[in-house]
């Protein structure tokens, strides 16, 4: 009986933190109320509560499992059970159980509003304009409906309607999380970089102690070449926080591009130390040694970078030019194919031809030029403009001996690039290939018979 009172005031401490905002205090009691009796559904669905607060989602969502299985199918617990399912990257396990919340209640809104999300995050995109449709006919007009189609039409490039969603979505609900952030994301892609950085000053004036948005904020200063600006955003959120890897490796860049290679090298090293898988940090500490001059620990430094995951598809193609750059063509051609097939992040038209053409680079020194031919074809068919492509092209065609193909490839890349030196040089190289096929065949021509007139008069003297 006393274990039972002990146990009913840990839980009913937890729920005074929680609701106080102390939510690691709070996880700490009801674990230990839990311990003395496991099998109350409430307890387990208020350790998920405060987990999912501190972004513990796989966690959190472990905690309403148990809960659902203790109280059988109950709608709000599914329903949290769903979001930390859908933010600890288990879409597809939160369909199924959205599904059963329809079955259930058809007139759940919310089951179909977390399910836009869930199959935005697989790329059922078609699935998700669907579930907003019907979420619609439940509540015409629902914020988060808004803001995960958004996310949907955002991943697919439709930049303009997800603008327009994610401003519905902040009209009907003016405090909804990351909606300025969102929207200047979407300026930042269309290259609206001031709207951009006003959408980021936004947010932060709701949340000023945000790292996230702070070192976003300071990676779009970077592109418009305030660096500055930039420096200060990343000191600010390693105030805030003073173990965000990522702001350690955006100083880093920064002391790279001024040529503080200590500097630089520090950096990198502290975001290393705080997390040893943070992407980038290896393949940044590689540029250092590369421009130190010392190429094995460029290549030692790259092979473990590949090794991690988590990269934006921007990093994979820095990693895979690096790769190149180092003739570790193989382990290049490798990533960018898995790049292509399983991407982690949907690519944009941009980015897939990027890491088609830099496959082909990597596919020519490995498989032969065939490869990188059929690669670089595919570039321009969804790039029409992709000089470089046109280039290799012409290259590739030039080296295989047909001259007409490389030719016709080396003038359309100067239509577009008309000044290049690299394109000079080859249009040199395609004269020079010319005349000598052109002298050979004539030589072949000139080349007097044994049998003829000469060899008789030969004969005869």
């Amino acid at each position: 009986m006393n274990d039972w009172v002990n146990a009913e005031r840990h839980a009913e401490k937890a729920y005074r933190l929680y609701e106080a905002g102390q939510w690691e205090r709070a996880t700490a009691e009801m674990k230990q109320a839990l311990q003395v009796v496991p099998d109350q559904s409430d307890w387990h669905y208020g350790l998920g509560l405060s987990l999912d607060a501190l972004n513990r989602h796989e966690e959190a969502a472990e905690c309403f499992e148990q809960a659902l299985q203790l109280r059988g199918d109950d709608i709000d617990t599914m329903l949290r059970l769903a979001t930390a399912l859908n933010r600890s990257g288990r879409p597809q396990r939160a369909i199924d159980v959205l599904e059963r919340v329809s079955d259930i209640d058809p007139t759940c809104e919310p089951a179909y509003c977390h399910r836009i999300l869930a199959h935005a995050l697989i790329g059922e995109h078609e699935s998700a304009e669907q579930m907003f449709y019907l979420a619609r006919q439940v509540v015409d007009e629902c914020p988060r409906c808004y803001d995960h189609i958004a996310r949907s039409l955002a991943s697919r490039g439709r930049l303009d309607r997800a603008a327009w969603c994610w401003r519905q979505a902040q009209r009907l609900n003016p405090h909804l999380q990351d909606v300025w952030k969102n929207l200047g994301r979407v300026y930042w892609q269309r290259g609206q970089f001031e709207s951009a950085r006003r959408m980021f000053v936004r947010q932060l004036r709701r949340d000023p102690d945000d790292p996230a948005t702070l070192i976003e904020l300071g990676s779009l200063l970077v592109e418009m070449g305030r660096l500055a600006g930039a420096a200060a955003k990343f000191r600010c959120a390693l105030e805030v926080d003073p173990n965000a890897a990522d702001a350690h490796c955006r100083l880093g860049q920064l002391a790279l591009r001024s040529g503080h290679l200590d500097a630089a090298e520090e950096s990198f090293r502290a975001a290393v130390r705080i997390d040893p898988d943070q992407p980038g940090a290896h393949m940044c500490l590689a540029r250092v040694a590369r421009q130190r001059g010392d190429a094995t620990s460029v290549r030692h430094l790259l092979a473990i970078e590949v090794r991690h995951s988590g990269h934006s598809n921007a990093q994979l193609l820095e990693l895979a030019d690096d790769l190149i750059e180092q003739g570790m063509h193989s382990v290049a051609a490798t990533l960018l194919t898995r790049m292509l097939n399983m991407p982690v992040q949907p690519l944009n038209a941009a980015q897939r031809a990027a890491a088609l053409f830099y496959r082909g680079v990597a596919r020519t020194h490995v498989f032969g030029r065939d490869d990188g031919i059929a690669d670089w074809r595919r570039v321009v068919r969804m790039a029409p403009r992709h000089a470089a492509a046109m280039q290799s092209l012409a290259s590739a065609y030039l080296q295989q001996g047909y001259l007409t193909r490389a030719r016709c490839w080396l003038r359309r890349a100067e239509s577009l690039k008309s000044c290049d030196p690299a394109l000079r040089l080859l249009r040199w190289q395609l004269h020079r290939a010319v005349w000598r096929r052109a002298l050979a065949r004539f030589g072949r021509f000139r080349r007097p018979s044994r049998s003829g007139p000469t060899a008789q008069r030969r004969r005869t003297s």
